[in-house]
């Protein structure tokens, strides 16, 4: 019975997880689970009426909050409902118990992206290139500090060496030809592998009062870089059905056959 639990669990909806890359618990996302992009950027509300209107699903005259002009909001899944490009979220409802939070959809005509590392790496592309040096050196530093991109006096996050070590975390592999940027100053830069790509200073990795040195530029409307395909990580959803169906055909069929071999001996004795 534990064993047929435990495959029963695995028909539920499937998580792709990459860098906690979590799917949100939404019946219109599980139903087009393969056509929804990953995206992960902060936005800022700019409906035309002055706010944006949060929907159940793509293309539903459901309305269920408003945005106010000039909120930011970070918007990390995107949906072409009809050649309209839609994104999930998260909308908190603070009359709900535990501060609950219900999973909308806007348009993101009405939304503006906010300049992040991936701005700055198009604005940038032609002063970006491949670091093949050694990292070796960020393993004497007690700190790393990690930024939003070269120049933007935003600081994102901070390793502590001691949590390196507690976790024998060598990213010296990850660091094999992956972007680099050197600045009027002459430091480097390096792009860390991940989703949302931060920037250490390689020259200066400790140095946490790095000053900004790039105009940040106003939000501008968003213009997709990429064609919509599955989510990074997951199977097409009748792949996801049938296995666990399946895989529990199998199981059924091996535990009739032992119970009947068992009841035959019995009889036999």
């Amino acid at each position: 019975m534990l064993v047929l639990v435990a495959v029963l669990a695995l028909a539920l909806p499937l998580a792709a997880v990459a860098d906690v890359l979590i799917e949100p618990r939404n019946t219109f996302f599980e139903r087009h689970v393969n056509e929804i992009v990953y995206l992960r950027r902060d936005f800022r509300a700019s409906g035309k009426k002055g706010f944006v209107s949060v929907k159940t699903e793509p293309g539903s005259d459901i309305e269920i909050a408003r945005i106010e002009n000039g909120e930011v909001h970070q918007i990390q899944y995107t949906y072409n409902h009809h050649g309209v490009l839609w994104g999930v979220f998260d909308v908190e409802k603070p009359d709900k118990p535990y501060h609950e939070w219900e999973r909308g959809w806007v348009q993101m005509d009405d939304l503006l992206v906010i300049y992040d590392t991936f701005s700055f790496e198009e604005d940038y592309k032609d002063e970006i290139f491949i670091f093949s040096g050694s990292v070796d050196a960020l393993f004497d530093e007690q700190e790393l500090v990690f930024w939003k991109y070269p120049g933007s006096g935003s600081i994102v996050g901070v390793w502590d060496r001691s949590v390196l070590d507690d976790q024998n975390m060598d990213f010296r592999q990850w660091w094999d030809e992956y972007p680099a940027y050197t600045d009027s100053e002459g430091r480097q830069w390096l792009a860390f592998p991940s989703m949302v790509k931060p920037w250490m200073c390689l020259s200066d990795p400790s140095n946490n009062e790095i000053p900004a040195f790039l105009a940040v530029p106003e939000p501008t409307p968003w213009q997709p870089g990429e064609e919509h395909s599955a989510l990074p990580g997951t199977l097409p959803l009748p792949v996801l059905i049938i296995i666990p169906v399946v895989v529990l055909a199998a199981i059924t069929l091996v535990l009739i056959r032992a119970l009947n071999r068992r009841v035959r001996h019995e009889d036999q004795a």
